[in-house]
């Protein structure tokens, strides 16, 4: 059974604590919550209260950052993820969720092996540092999300990131796939989950659409030839499913998580506010 996350900025403007949905969230049948930073207001993070709820509704927990990796010089933003790891040293996720920032392929090397040995160099720091939280902390998945923006939202950049990675043999380092933020950087969104399928260890889904010039996103639609059911078809079926839109309602959490867990199944879900009908 495909196992259902829910961030808790789906809640929209009715968010309240987040210590104080790991409750709801359970109720409404999902697998883990989604810890949002940018969500705790000003002040000391109640983290240890976030982390106990977590356990007590026995939830799994991906904490997300609005930080990017690398920096505009293209260095690593080494002390604010020192940082950040010290949060998730307290909060006990299993995966932390950050944007990739403006790092870019690396151009003008003779051969695969001055290539090799640059990106270990450029990597190595990001390797210590995740290899110390393991040691110290537990295991921890690094992910990086297709963000909105022009430098860490598109597919050349994620290839050249991830193509490191996995040269490097850098482990524990994986993918965030986003279905609408593709849309958002002019991308797409099939021939990236054709590409970066085997990176995937979370997917976050989201409806988006053009509306007055801009981009909006919306709940997913249930048709059965929505873009997102097809993006399933192509990206890894047993990674966590995460529900990012702003709810209609709290009364269609339990529907939206029933839809993403079952998709895929030759069932043709639709969403109510009261289940799934």
């Amino acid at each position: 059974m495909n196992a259902v996350f829910v961030p808790t900025s789906v809640f929209g403007n009715a968010c309240v604590a987040q210590q104080h949905l790991a409750e709801p969230i359970r109720a409404g049948g999902a697998d883990g919550i989604e810890i949002r930073r940018e969500l705790f207001p000003p002040g000391d993070l109640p983290l240890t209260e976030c982390r106990e709820a977590n356990l007590r509704r026995g939830l799994r927990c991906v904490y997300s950052v609005p930080m990017e990796l690398w920096n505009q010089e293209g260095i690593l933003n080494e002390e604010l993820l020192s940082h950040i790891l010290a949060e998730a040293a307290v909060l006990k996720p299993e995966m932390l969720k950050v944007s990739l920032g403006r790092y870019a392929g690396i151009p003008g090397l003779a051969s695969e092996e001055e290539l090799i040995l640059a990106e270990r160099d450029r990597l190595s720091q990001l390797d210590r540092l995740l290899r110390k939280y393991r040691e110290m902390s537990g295991p921890l998945t690094l992910l990086i999300e297709n963000d909105q923006t022009f430098y860490g939202g598109r597919a050349d950049n994620l290839k050249a990131f991830f193509q490191a990675v996995k040269r490097c043999g850098l482990d524990g380092v994986k993918m965030t796939f986003d279905t609408g933020n593709w849309i958002y950087c002019e991308e797409d969104p099939l021939a990236a989950a054709a590409a970066f399928a085997p990176y995937v260890a979370y997917i976050h889904f989201k409806h988006v659409v053009r509306s007055g010039g801009m981009w909006i996103t919306l709940p997913l639609p249930g048709e059965e030839d929505a873009l997102w059911r097809k993006l399933l078809g192509l990206l890894p079926g047993d990674v966590p499913r995460a529900i990012e839109f702003t709810l209609p309602g709290a009364e269609y959490l339990e529907g939206y998580i029933g839809m993403l867990r079952n998709s895929g199944s030759g069932n043709n879900w639709s969403v109510t506010g009261e289940g799934i009908a």
